[in-house]
């Protein structure tokens, strides 16, 4: 029988004190006199959770009021696959993760944040403040994550560290795009999940309970299938729970086997996903996007990609200035001789030899934890393993910010709280506020002010290339801005020339940066061409497929130019070069199907009709012209389809009606001409057309008062229209009434002096 325990206190001791760094020793207790009070409910673990979501959430409140900005529009805006809603989420799982957008050959699988964009639009409708909502509500719940992790991480033995850690995690203004730009909802369902999973492990790693496990690799492919930043967990995992977390090496084996097991199966369904469409070819990483990729040797580029990571580290301590776009010449090439490389080098090196040497001192070293998240995190964007997509951003740097905050929490801890850290109240301390308050309040109100700038794309870029004037695209981008957004919601025309005219100077001033930067010059030539400057546009689209022979806008422009001529002819050319650029350019087909149209190969001009309708079947405009073909070649049939899908579309459009009982009564489909025909006059009861073709139903299908009727209410609507009046005759001459006949062709003689009584 196991012996009763003394239920009195054992005899006072001296208190030991963990070894240093240990982020698993026993809490020391409270390290002032006997005095203290004990941690009240407002500093227990949901209140301080709360307190973190608040202040995210007000931090980041001000983005509620924004619009749709940057790739929004192809995540969400205009995304065919998201605006279904709960009927689009089955695709979103099946499909690459532009496929309701447009169709690439390089394209990735993360369907999660556009299942969740589908959700929200099913439920509220297009409205950029509820999904800028949710995208605080996710970051708000990313902190939380956070907080739980790092409390856990430390045995809940240093919650005020942990605290401090996502409190700055909260604030830093490097996260401003991941926040203000809904799009980049799967970097922070990415982060979300992935510490939740971490959370879970931990949990699991406690008690053993194998649905803690289950959930927390569920948890891990949640994020997986979000955005890819979370496979350098697969180096973070089996860190953490071999070494730092690791009660239980069988445990620990099991939870990095889980791991291993849901990487596996996202790799597989991603690969199989992409491969059907053929959507998994490598990236040829463009220029303007990645100025590395045109670096003048491998001596610049490998400087060059250091000279990066030291402005990633500079952002971390001084996040000014702040830029949507890092491209060319805003980072400068260098070589190995410059300052800010050599820095650069030197820093990340005593980084390493920090981490390793306290690893190698002791074995659960916070601080090397803290590197190893930031490094291992940033790693996968530093673009020395595999070009990426861009340069420099600052979603790159949104996860390996977590090293960095715990390093200044720890810092804190070691150089302010000292021994209080154990103890939760040291977070009311005087030193303590006298370090934390003015961080969080510096770093506070620049995210609050740098959320300001992320309004609307004109803001932002105007904003931005103040800051780096130098960064040929970011004057693209602000031309683009002007030109296509704010152009046509602007009604007063001397104002549109001032917009475009100010687009031009901008592009201008890229070109001076940057003249071979072909997709300025296809921009320039747009708006020559909308200033009617047909022989300026042509010189920049020439000049554009001279860098770039099968630029699909190039192409396309270059065609539509032709088109505006008259040059039909000479179009097609180019329109084709543009689909060869890019199959999936979908208003390309609209133009080559109105330049065979145009010269009447309507055989040629009904399957690029075709083509573009399969990528937007509720394209109103297609749909009319394809229907006019089919019209034309007197496919009635045919063209009765897209009349109706029309109809369907437009239910309230009279001149739809009338198209679709044009095609009855050309078809001799009578009975149903009159139908449409009934609902264009009850659309618009002064539609002269309609009048005419329904009383010339009524006369072929021998109901001749009724087309008599008809055509004289025809002329009560404008009494000098007598084009029916011949009907009218007829009718009286079919009716028996000879009289009547030829009053009303007597009247007929005088409108068409030339008219002969059939």
């Amino acid at each position: 029988m196991a012996k009763k325990q003394n239920s009195r206190p054992a005899p006072a001791a001296a208190p030991v004190k963990p070894p240093a760094g240990n982020t698993r020793a026993a809490s020391a207790g409270p390290s002032n006199t006997g005095n203290s009070k004990p941690p009240t409910d407002w500093f227990s673990l949901p209140y301080l959770c709360i307190a973190l979501g608040v202040i995210s959430f007000v931090l980041y409140m001000n983005t509620l009021s924004h619009g749709y900005i940057l790739d929004d529009v192809m995540v969400l805006k205009d995304n065919v696959l998201v605006k279904q809603g709960f009927k689009g989420i089955p695709e979103l799982f099946a499909t690459p993760h532009m496929r309701g957008y447009l169709i690439i050959p390089n394209d990735l699988y993360r369907p999660l944040s556009l299942v969740m964009f589908a959700i929200e639009y099913q439920l509220f409708g297009l409205s950029p403040a509820v999904n800028h909502f949710f995208n605080v509500l996710t970051f708000a719940g990313c902190v939380i994550m956070l907080f739980l992790f790092l409390n856990k991480f430390f045995d809940g033995k240093k919650t005020a560290i942990a605290f401090i850690a996502a409190m700055i995690f909260a604030v830093h203004p490097i996260h401003t795009e991941v926040v203000a730009n809904i799009k980049s909802r799967d970097e922070l369902m990415c982060y979300f999940f992935a510490f939740w999973s971490l959370n879970l492990f931990m949990n699991y790693m406690k008690s053993g309970k194998i649905p803690q496990l289950a959930l927390g690799c569920a948890v891990l492919f949640l994020s997986f299938i979000s955005k890819e930043t979370v496979i350098t967990f697969l180096a973070i995992i089996p860190v953490l729970f071999f070494i730092y977390y690791n009660e239980n090496k069988q445990r620990a084996l099991f939870i990095t086997g889980g791991m291993v097991v849901v990487f596996g199966i996202f790799m597989v369904i991603r690969t199989v996903i992409l491969s059907k469409y053929n959507a998994n070819q490598p990236a040829a990483v463009d220029f303007m996007d990645n100025a590395l990729a045109g670096a003048p040797g491998i001596a610049s580029k490998i400087a060059t990609e250091f000279f990066v990571l030291g402005k990633y580290l500079k952002l971390m301590f001084i996040p000014y200035p702040l830029l949507a776009n890092y491209s060319f010449n805003s980072i400068p090439f260098v070589g190995f001789g410059d300052i800010g490389a050599l820095l650069s080098i030197a820093a990340y090196g005593a980084l390493a030899f920090l981490g390793i040497s306290r690893f190698i001192k002791n074995k659960k070293d916070p601080w090397a934890f803290a590197i190893l998240l930031y490094l291992a995190t940033l790693s996968l964007f530093s673009n020395f393993p595999f070009l990426m997509g861009a340069e420099m951003a600052e979603r790159f740097a949104f996860f390996a910010s977590t090293g960095f905050c715990l390093a200044v929490a720890l810092a804190i801890e070691q150089w302010i709280i000292k021994t209080d850290a154990t103890n939760i109240l040291s977070l009311k301390a005087t030193k303590t506020l006298a370090i934390l308050a003015p961080v969080v309040l510096v770093f506070g109100g620049m995210s609050f002010a740098r959320n300001t700038d992320w309004k609307d794309e004109y803001t932002l870029y105007k904003t931005d290339v103040e800051k780096s004037p130098e960064d040929s695209r970011l004057y693209q981008y602000l031309a683009t801005a002007i030109a296509e957004n704010m152009y046509p919601e602007e009604p007063d025309s001397n104002k549109r020339k001032a917009m475009d005219k100010e687009s031009i100077g901008y592009l201008q001033k890229a070109l001076a940066i940057y003249p071979d930067f072909a997709e300025a010059h296809v921009e320039l030539g747009r708006l020559y061409e909308r200033a009617h400057m047909y022989d300026s546009a042509v010189a920049q689209d020439t000049r554009a497929l001279a860098l770039k022979p099968f630029n699909a806008t190039a192409n396309n422009n270059m065609g539509s130019v032709m088109i505006t001529l008259g040059r039909y002819q000479e179009s097609i050319p180019y329109l084709k070069r543009s689909i060869q650029g890019n199959p999936n350019f979908k208003f390309v087909y609209l133009n080559l199907a109105r330049a065979y149209k145009q010269i009447k190969q309507y055989d040629s001009a009904a399957p690029a009709y075709i083509q573009l309708l399969a990528f937007d079947p509720g394209y109103v405009d297609g749909q009319k012209e394809l229907a006019t073909v089919y019209f034309l070649q007197q496919k009635y049939d045919s063209a009765g389809v897209h009349f109706k899908i029309v109809c369907d579309l437009m239910p309230n459009d009279p001149d739809a009606f009338n198209n679709l009982g044009a095609v009855y009564l050309n078809g001799k489909n009578f009975s149903k001409a009159i139908d449409q025909f009934k609902k264009t006059i009850a659309l618009n009861p002064n539609y002269m057309n309609a009048y005419s073709n329904l009383g010339r139903c009524y006369y072929f299908t021998q109901q001749y008062q009724p087309a008599i009727d008809i055509f004289n209410k025809e002329l009560s609507i404008d009494p000098k229209n007598g084009r029916d009046v011949p009907y009218i005759a007829l009718s009286y001459q079919k009716m028996g009434k000879m009289d009547l006949a030829r009053q009303y062709e007597a009247v007929a003689k005088k409108i068409y002096a030339d008219f002969k009584l059939e």
